[in-house]
């Protein structure tokens, strides 16, 4: 065996230790959902475990976390509450008036959600007021009825829609309205994705209503982490990374880069260990054939 080929296969196993140091070095993926019994859970995405926190007493189909760590929650009316992360109790803010509202997540320190237009008419995606409750169209789009939705940057969302094809991952621009279908969505026989929602780790999760989950590439095509217990998971939430500047045609053309966990130090020092155990070999082959 060559020293090249040698040390190629110590590479490639160091691409493969840091792939799996840079998941376990980061932090756990920890998030909120709501299911159809009407009550909190904590979610961690990282092992696909849910924990009871206890009862909304709404049945919350959007569910979204400030940066400031607020939770809120929409329901089938379009209803805003706040909601008790430690208990589940959810309280009244407000109407919308926008109907049922299942898409929800804080661009930045604004609160936006689509409604689910299951009337053949467009989906809106609106400015919610955390306060009052009062809404501000943003922009709207032909693709719907639409069960979920994520922030990607400031000037764009990823939905889970039931069109073009059931089960359609589409890009939004805010800006516009345009839109994109980057491909289809995992099923398990009839669920569809009810849950989107981007981890810090810059991951998008999705939770459906068989309780499983999966990590979402950018064509919509998706890796099944586990089942969290057989939950008819509604929403997903987890802390923004988003930032909030104005819309602007600028900032639209350039996504901030995705947050890059740093490699642990068991990996750095494992990577070191095969860089010198190949030198070593090579060296003592003279540079020949082994």
């Amino acid at each position: 065996m060559r020293p090249s080929i040698k040390l190629t296969i110590a590479m490639s196993l160091v691409a493969g230790i840091l792939a799996l140091s840079v998941r376990s070095a980061a932090a756990d993926q920890l998030g909120f959902a709501v299911d159809n019994t009407t009550n909190l859970f904590s979610v961690d995405l990282t092992t696909a475990t849910a924990t009871p926190i206890g009862p909304t007493g709404q049945f919350l189909q959007g569910l979204a976390v400030s940066p400031q760590g607020s939770l809120f929650g929409t329901d089938y009316l379009g209803t805003l509450f706040s909601v008790n992360k430690t208990t589940g109790a959810a309280t009244l803010i407000g109407s919308t008036g926008l109907g049922d509202i299942e898409g929800l997540a804080f661009r930045g320190t604004t609160l936006i959600g689509t409604n689910f237009s299951n009337l053949g008419g467009p989906t809106t995606v609106s400015a919610i007021d955390t306060t009052t409750a009062a809404a501000t169209t943003i922009t709207s789009f032909s693709q719907g009825p639409v069960r979920a939705m994520a922030v990607v940057n400031p000037n764009t969302i990823d939905v889970a829609s039931d069109s073009p094809v059931s089960q359609s991952l589409v890009s939004v621009n805010l800006l516009t309205g345009t839109n994109t279908n980057l491909g289809q969505l995992p099923s398990m026989g009839a669920a569809l994705i009810a849950a989107l929602n981007f981890g810090t780790d810059g991951v998008l999760y999705a939770l459906d209503p068989l309780g499983n989950e999966f990590m979402i590439a950018s064509n919509g095509a998706g890796i099944l982490v586990g089942n969290t217990g057989g939950q008819y998971w509604l929403d997903l939430t987890m802390a923004s990374t988003v930032l909030d500047p104005p819309l602007t045609l600028a900032s639209a053309a350039v996504d901030p880069p995705d947050p890059v966990p740093e490699p642990s130090s068991m990996a750095l020092l494992l990577v070191a260990a095969l860089g010198l155990i190949s030198v070593r070999a090579w060296q003592r082959s003279g540079g020949s054939q082994s």
